[in-house]
């Protein structure tokens, strides 16, 4: 479990540059982990990173976006990603199974599962 102190250290070190909308998702993800709050960290880190940015937040994409072929997600982008994410949530996202995140939805259900969201939320 994040606590809020190490949220703000950790934004203060990770988040630098990002916009507002993200910093307090990822504060309000610490105060109380929820899935929408995760998703809109995590797609914005991917967003932030994106070389061609869309307009609009990732967020508001479909969920069967395509992360190469739609967005032109590269493999620097992803672990740039992958990287911020796991330093974030203090997760381990494995090698072996990144190449089977194929879509905005597979990349949400993904970090559910590594940060226990969905779990919870089938309570």
């Amino acid at each position: 479990m994040i606590t809020i102190d190490d949220a703000k250290k950790r934004a203060d070190e990770s988040l630098v540059g990002f916009p507002e909308r993200i910093v307090n998702a990822y504060y309000s993800y610490a105060e109380s982990p929820d899935p929408v709050s995760l998703d809109v960290v995590v797609l914005g880190v991917l967003h932030f990173y994106l070389a061609k940015k869309p307009a609009d937040a990732l967020d508001a994409f479909p969920g069967g976006t395509r992360l190469v072929e739609d967005l032109g997600v590269d493999s620097l982008t992803m672990m740039d990603t992958v990287f911020t994410v796991e330093s974030l949530f203090e997760i381990k996202m494995e090698d072996a199974e990144l190449p089977r995140i194929l879509t905005l939805d597979d990349l949400r259900q993904y970090l559910r599962r590594r940060t226990g969201l969905d779990a919870k939320s089938a309570l």
